[in-house]
């Protein structure tokens, strides 16, 4: 499924280290600011949306082992400060998890705080694994199993 805005059709990637740098450089455009150590390890990547050469959304992760297995985190989701409301949060998300899942990783986790962000986490397909309830303010863990997902929507298109 391709997405357009304005008539542009809009691209995820993933970033190359110009894009984020610029992303570091450029953090008060964004609702939630690019927080990717400066010495980015190349398994922590990160997925630019694009609305031609104009970046208006990414996607970070960070992994780490445990346990003998490779665990994907969300780094930060955001979107350019004017590009909210548009239905271009669940297009990068599901378009960074799907590149995501094809680097090998099967489960993606996150932490959120706020209700209204735990709500948008839950539409994508996350769970709560621990932590707060998900109508409270507090830190909730959530969880989304890639590979169920991904089998999920074939079969959805199957029928």
């Amino acid at each position: 499924m391709s997405k357009k805005l304005d008539g542009e059709k809009l691209v995820v990637s993933k970033a190359t280290s110009k894009e984020t740098e610029w992303l570091r450089e450029n953090r008060g455009l964004f609702a939630v600011a690019y927080s990717i150590p400066t010495r980015l390890r190349k398994e922590w990547p990160c997925f630019v949306l694009k609305k031609g050469k104009e970046i208006i959304g990414y996607r970070s992760f960070q992994f780490h082992e445990s346990g003998g297995k490779n665990n994907a985190w969300v780094g930060s989701t955001s979107l350019r400060k004017g590009f909210e409301g548009k239905g271009l949060g669940p297009f990068l998300v599901g378009r960074a998890n799907s590149m995501l899942h094809s680097m090998g990783f099967d489960v993606v986790r996150t932490w959120a705080h706020e209700p209204k962000a735990k709500k948008f986490w839950a539409k994508q397909g996350f769970q709560r694994v621990g932590g707060d309830p998900m109508e409270a303010r507090g830190n909730t863990q959530l969880s989304l199993n890639l590979k169920n997902q991904r089998e999920t929507k074939r079969r959805k298109r199957i029928v």
